[in-house]
């Protein structure tokens, strides 16, 4: 039973080494992901002369796969147990950046940045899964889910001012640090989480095959309508990385890789700042209810965005940081909800599954490109506005439904 505040130094102290094996190991392969990553994009066009058309290719291709690949890497953990699954990720990661940094033809990058994208929900999906099976508490798992959250994007502050200035100067050594790193991180994995979690023992011959797991999860109605707002949600923030940047270029403005940069620098300063006082702020107000504030401090910003003139900045960096404000909510809030509702046999399935939402980030560099090409950076906004008004809806729905659950369950009992 999950009593007291979400902020007790009893719930750090039940954090067993299997917990911080996964936490720690988030944040240095995060840091050195994020060395490197960033300048991919650079070091393609520069060195290979590769289109912008073939880069976001490669992109798309990865988050792609990635999707939909995450559901049966999930189901492998729940089958075979968390640790193997990412170890063989870690593996592939070893291999894949590693084999960047090697690569001299268009086509080696696409088969190496598809493996990527394979690696990721091998590793993220179980490492969420491994925090619900080593902690038997609601709010222990609540709390180290937004450690981990935590940990990702203080990787992804520290990553890139390391590897800023080598990535200039010799981005290939970056990609060799990234595959040794996560060549370490396979080793760190292996001895860190233990063999005999908790309910591991349970976990193998509960677990149905791979088409029955699809029907249970396909069932769970709630899960579903979860699935699809976070769908739009994430087609909604990445706005922010791929066309927003891309409509302060086409403004004209003089500075505006400074500007781009400035509100990168506020983006991630805003998550890292006010991550745990908000969580402090909202750790008794329900779930949906959180998820809810979330989204609508995101569509808030999404009409600073349509309103903001072309040539005020200070707009833009405001609507940034409401829409940071409204991630720092929403996003840890995702990785609970779905600990909560997912059966304990199943649990990695369920975090795979909720891997198909990163689609919003393979749709929305394609869709708000075509937009701003063809339409106007208002239409775009306006457009992601209306998103978040059917994820409001959709968490409404989803909250009524889970309450009438409830009180069948509570009637039955």
């Amino acid at each position: 039973m999950s009593e007291g505040s979400l902020f007790q130094w009893s719930r750090i102290r039940r954090f067993n080494f299997s917990v911080w094996t996964v936490l720690i190991g988030v944040l240095i392969a995060r840091t050195s992901y994020f060395m490197a990553w960033p300048f991919l994009v650079v070091f393609l066009y520069r060195d290979y002369g590769a289109s912008a058309t073939q880069v976001g290719g490669m992109l798309a291709l990865s988050a792609l796969v990635g999707a939909f690949t995450g559901l049966y890497s999930g189901y492998l953990s729940d089958k075979f147990g968390r640790k193997w699954v990412m170890v063989a990720g870690s593996v592939i990661a070893a291999f894949a950046y590693s084999g960047i940094a090697m690569a001299n033809q268009i086509w080696q990058f696409y088969l190496l940045i598809l493996a990527t994208g394979l690696m990721r929900p091998m590793i993220e999906a179980p490492a969420k899964a491994v925090l619900g099976d080593n902690l038997s508490d609601a709010k222990d798992r609540e709390l180290a889910q937004n450690v981990r959250y935590f940990m990702l994007n203080l990787g992804g502050a520290i990553g890139p001012l390391i590897g800023v200035t080598l990535a200039l100067a010799e981005p290939q050594k970056l990609f060799y640090v990234v595959g040794c790193t996560y060549l370490l991180y396979s080793l760190w994995l292996f001895f860190g989480i233990e063999r005999s979690q908790r309910g591991a023992d349970k976990i193998k011959p509960q677990t149905p095959n791979f088409s029955a797991t699809l029907n249970v999860i396909r069932q769970d109605g709630l899960f579903v309508k979860l699935i699809i707002a976070n769908f739009f949600m994430m087609f909604v923030y990445a706005q922010v990385e791929s066309s927003l940047p891309q409509v302060i270029v086409r403004s004209g403005a003089e500075s505006a890789a400074q500007i781009i940069a400035s509100l990168v620098l506020i983006n991630t300063v805003t998550v890292i700042v006010f991550q745990f006082p908000l969580l402090k702020w909202l750790e008794n107000v329900a779930l949906m209810w959180r998820a809810r504030l979330g989204v609508m401090l995101m569509a808030l910003a999404q009409l600073g965005f349509v309103f903001t003139p072309e040539h005020w900045p200070m707009g833009w960096a405001i609507s940034c940081f409401v829409l940071s404000l409204g991630e720092v909510i929403a996003f840890p809030t995702l990785n609970v909800q779905i600990d909560r509702m997912a059966p304990e046999h199943l649990r990695g399935s369920y975090f795979g599954a909720a891997a198909l939402y990163s689609l919003g980030f393979a749709f929305a560099p394609l869709v708000g490109g075509l937009m701003i090409e063809h339409a106007s950076p208002t239409w775009l906004f306006g457009l992601c506005f209306l998103l978040c008004l059917l994820m409001m809806w959709l968490y409404t729905q989803a909250q009524s439904a889970n309450q009438t659950s409830a009180k069948q369950a509570a009637s039955t009992a």
